[in-house]
């Protein structure tokens, strides 16, 4: 992917996601070059969350689990790819329940390609961090109703639904067993808050 591409895909896809869904599938690209661009934005998303903490440090009497994984970059790194291949893996197949057609293949191309979208809203929100740290809380908002955004469409390109409310059901139950999943991850990895006394 040039660089000019790259760059005409972030517009399309602010603009028309479903188009830009549809642009990434027709690029056949084989599943090496998926995986890789995996592990690549991963990489990057742990190197920025490092940054983040560095930046931002909590307190010391603070006890944050999320921070402290932060602070170590190939482990959030490992967490964070697999939520993604999960989440590809619950995205393809729950949509199938449903009746739609989307491989595991293209819905982890689509998750990636989600990942890639909020690396680069990270970077500005890291940004305004430093410079106006009121509207860096208001990109987290921005974020997280951007990810919900791109995931219908993209589930709706994916699978070929036109159907508003089987999206829906689709998006709830992925994102339901998406969240009993990696409840179990987070445990494991003592990331969960402990129950008061």
């Amino acid at each position: 992917m040039t660089t000019d591409m790259f760059k005409g895909l972030v517009r399309l896809t602010f603009r028309n996601p479903e188009e830009a869904a549809h642009l990434l599938l027709s690029q056949g690209w084989p599943m090496s070059a998926r995986w890789m661009g995996l592990l690549l934005a991963v990489s990057v998303s742990g190197i920025l969350a490092f940054v983040s903490a560095q930046l931002f440090p909590v307190p010391e009497d603070a006890e944050v689990p999320t921070f402290a994984l932060s602070q170590q970059p190939l482990v959030l790194a490992g967490f964070q790819l697999a939520a993604i291949v999960i989440g590809a893996w619950l995205m393809a197949g729950v949509g199938r329940m449903f009746g739609g057609h989307g491989r595991f293949e293209d819905a982890l191309l689509l998750a990636v390609w989600i990942e890639v979208i909020l690396l680069i809203v990270q970077v500005v929100q890291i940004v305004l961090s430093l410079v106006l740290p009121g509207a860096a809380a208001i990109m987290g908002i921005i974020a997280i109703a951007l990810f919900l955004w791109l995931t219908v469409q993209f589930v709706k390109a994916l699978h070929g639904f036109s159907s508003g409310p089987k999206i829906l059901l689709v998006m709830f139950a992925t994102l339901l067993a998406m969240g009993f999943i990696m409840s179990f991850f987070a445990a494991s990895f003592g990331l969960l808050p402990e129950m008061p006394q």
